[in-house]
């Protein structure tokens, strides 16, 4: 792809499916700066194989490690987050030339390394996003994985499902257990590719890690998100992942609808749990649910409602999410 718009292809899989597999996207001597920078961060897989216990080790030995986040030490690898590649990639799925950078960090993954609860279908808005998606152009956000060595079945290729086996799924049930969606938990998609690739997903599209358990096998890879400029309740680590709301349109009384500075709002669907919306595909909840779930988070009050959380997460507002930090 190096340089030039994604093929129709790939653009028409981004669509129906929610994702897709860009083969050498990266320019070879751009991937090969950022692997060369890796080596200072993370342990060869043969050095995590050897059992040995040291600085360089320990902090890899976890699916939650404290992984690096952008901008980092290493140019090398900033340049790759802010590539060209991949900002026209950004542009044109999220059909906008005003995007933002919303995350980035570099992450390693080797044999017998746990994925923990990440092994359950799930979907990535809510620790992405206040709300819950929106199928509206203009409303969406972009995640990829860059891979920088080569990614297949034996070193832990993420496993994604189509948007169209999933489309009847109700919007606040993110994650997935496998006694009642063990057929969803077999579909092929399977995000392999060489070195160089990236993986192009959106939020709401279900996926899961896979543990490795080959010795000699690592992944490693970044992970970069986008967004359109306008969506100012969007973003990972600027807020939500460490728990600090900033100003999201603003604290409005009931009622009052945010300021959209000229732009349209798609009329917000209501929520499932507001039994009015029998599939649940609902683009957003309607503004003053945003607000008293912000309201909520600001006062460290309880949830507005109740339902058996899965273990590792807490329930906020109308919807779970994930709370790793807070």
């Amino acid at each position: 792809m190096s340089g030039s718009k994604l093929a129709p292809a790939l653009v028409s899989r981004w669509r129906k499916d929610g994702w897709c597999v860009v083969e050498g996207a990266i320019p070879p001597a751009d991937l090969e700066a950022a692997q060369s920078a890796l080596a200072l961060l993370f342990p060869t897989a043969e050095e995590m194989d050897a059992g040995v216990d040291n600085e360089r080790t320990r902090p890899w030995r976890t699916w939650d490690a404290a992984w690096p986040e952008f901008p980092f030490k290493s140019t090398r690898l900033n340049k790759l987050v802010v590539h060209d590649v991949l900002i026209d990639m950004a542009t044109e799925l999220l059909g906008t030339d005003d995007v933002r950078l919303y995350l980035a960090l570099v992450s390693a993954k080797y044999a017998h390394q746990s994925s923990g609860y990440n092994q359950l279908l799930h979907t990535d808005y809510p620790n992405h996003s206040l709300v819950v998606p929106c199928g509206d152009a203009g409303y969406g956000h972009l995640e990829t994985f860059i891979y920088l060595n080569d990614v297949s079945a034996r070193n832990g290729a993420t496993r994604l499902v189509s948007r169209t086996r999933t489309e009847a799924i109700p919007v606040e049930q993110h994650t997935l257990n496998l006694e009642d969606y063990g057929h969803l938990y077999e579909d092929p998609g399977q995000a392999a590719g060489p070195a160089g690739s990236v993986v192009a997903y959106g939020p709401d599209v279900y996926h899961r890690s896979v543990d490795v358990t080959e010795p000699g096998q690592a992944r490693f890879m970044l992970h970069v998100a986008y967004k359109p400029a306008p969506l100012d309740w969007v973003g990972y680590q600027a807020w939500p992942i460490k728990g600090v709301l900033a100003r999201v349109a603003q604290i409005r009384p009931p009622g009052e609808r945010a300021p959209t500075d000229g732009a349209r709002v798609p009329e917000a669907r209501p929520s499932v749990l507001d039994g009015r919306d029998p599939v649940g595909r609902g683009c957003s909840l309607p503004w003053p649910r945003h607000e008293s779930v912000a309201r909520r988070r600001l006062r460290g009050e309880p949830p507005s409602w109740t339902a058996p959380p899965h273990p590792g997460y807490r329930l906020c507002g109308a919807r779970m999410t994930v709370w790793p930090r807070w």
